[in-house]
């Protein structure tokens, strides 16, 4: 097997630019929210329930949780967070961590689903009967 000195010329700029690119996005927070479903008897009902919320950055930074445009809770110069939250859900809904100028660093949603669907609910009697 002979070596292309054209491949090994392209290699060589292209792998590390490819470096470059992951190393960008480790710079990008990591958020986990669990649980991520909660199940409510029948769907419109509120689903109370305590989530454990962990974060992580690669650098300190100022950052706030919103549960889709309610601010939540906020953290300063923090590179790593977990905590637990008490919320309330009406419907899935989407959480978002922001740094102090608005920009998305990560999101997670969390699915509200019934435990009893009407869509799907097993008839135990017939419509009709000789008796």
């Amino acid at each position: 097997m002979r070596f292309n000195p054209i491949y090994l010329f392209s290699l060589s700029i292209l792998l590390p630019h490819s470096l470059f690119a992951q190393s960008n996005k480790s710079q990008q927070a990591a958020l986990q929210i669990k649980p991520l479903t909660c199940v409510v008897r029948q769907l419109g009902e509120p689903c109370q329930m305590t989530v454990n919320i962990q974060w992580q950055n690669k650098n300190q930074i100022d950052a706030c949780l919103y549960q889709e445009k309610n601010k939540l809770r906020c953290w300063q110069q923090t590179d790593k967070v977990a905590e637990q939250l008490q919320i309330t859900l009406a419907q899935s809904m989407r959480f978002s961590l922001l740094d102090l100028q608005g920009t998305l660093l990560a999101t997670q949603t969390v699915k509200v689903n019934a435990a009893v669907s009407k869509r799907y609910r097993r008839k135990l009697k017939t419509d009709w009967s000789f008796f």
